[in-house]
């Protein structure tokens, strides 16, 4: 709804989703509509099983869906470097006026519903790289999505919302190491090609 109407008052949004489900919802609102970028990393597979690198956008918006479809075990070093060597490039052309997030916790590795392996850590990380994706400071939002373990979601959540107040706040380390370092190169490639 945010979106839908950010956009009806002439803005450009950027929604960034970090999440373990894919929001195909989102995705099929905003298929092709060129005033907005979707960005989703999740876990695949995993419900609802869309979300494919290789799902760009429609005619009219081609270029402007970009999913990260991450493995079972992925880090939060994966979600950073889409951020980092895909999106952000992206998001420098399509010159938004406005960031979303829909910040779901889920990912961290004490979830007992998912498979990745995220720490609070990464998330405080993941905001600064978002926050610097608006175009002047204020306009950056986040909604709050899943997260089913209780301490992680209070670490993962005060993580991040330090983040976006630019409050240093000490938090897990960061994770790296894990499956899917290929990610981001995948998306890129789909766009490209």
């Amino acid at each position: 709804m945010a979106a839908a109407t950010l956009v009806a008052h002439g803005e450009r949004v950027v929604i960034v989703d970090w999440d373990v489900h894919h929001g195909n919802g989102t995705q099929d609102i905003f298929w092709d509509d060129p005033a907005v970028l979707y960005v989703s990393t999740h876990q695949f597979p995993a419900y609802p099983g869309t979300g494919r690198a290789d799902e760009i956008g429609g005619p009219g918006a081609r270029g402007l869906t970009l999913n990260f479809p991450l493995p079972p075990g992925a880090t939060g070093d994966v979600a950073r470097a889409a951020i980092d060597d895909v999106v952000a490039p992206v998001v420098e052309a399509f010159a938004p006026t406005w960031v979303l997030v829909s910040a779901g916790f889920d990912a961290h590795r004490a979830d007992p519903l998912a498979d990745l392996a995220w720490s609070a850590g990464d998330y405080s990380l993941l905001a600064e790289r978002v926050l610097e994706l608006a175009p002047t400071t204020g306009r950056t939002v986040a909604f709050l999505e899943g997260g089913y373990d209780l301490d992680a979601l209070r670490a993962s959540t005060a993580a991040t919302v330090s983040a976006l107040a630019g409050v240093p706040r000490a938090s897990e380390p960061p994770t790296a190491g894990g499956p899917g370092r290929d990610v981001a190169a995948r998306t890129a490639g789909a766009l490209n090609g």
